[in-house]
């Protein structure tokens, strides 16, 4: 396998890992018949990743700074996943926090292969 299909797949992994918390949100909505709160915390933790990805795309380091923005990647999609889930009127309970660190893993697990490929091209 060359490295540019490796690339690709890379950067196809890392857009099924942020498409994931969609899907479980269309699950939901699904199942329910009109309970879209997965939807919007799905929008926040990619909202909160895609601020980590803009700021940190300036930032041209190695695998070390990759790791190290994937990690604030979760750290503010966890944060505005939670906010979300507030605001939305959930209970504070184990199962916001537990949803809100599923999406925000799958967020950050994007981010992380994203900068990977992207380093990779570099």
């Amino acid at each position: 396998m060359n490295s540019s299909a490796n690339n690709r797949g890379i950067q196809a992994l890392s857009i099924l890992f942020a498409a994931a918390p969609f899907g479980f949100a269309l699950i939901r909505a699904i199942r329910t018949g009109a309970d879209l709160r997965y939807l919007w915390l799905a929008l926040a933790s990619l909202l909160g990743t895609s601020i980590v990805v803009v700021i940190g795309h300036a930032y041209n380091g190695g695998p070390r700074a990759a790791v190290t923005l994937s990690v604030g990647a979760l750290v503010v999609a966890m944060l505005f996943a939670v906010v979300a889930a507030l605001l939305l009127g959930t209970t504070a309970g184990l199962g916001m926090w537990v949803v809100a660190s599923a999406f925000s893993f799958c967020c950050a697990a994007s981010c992380l292969l994203y900068n990977l490929a992207r380093l990779r091209n570099a």
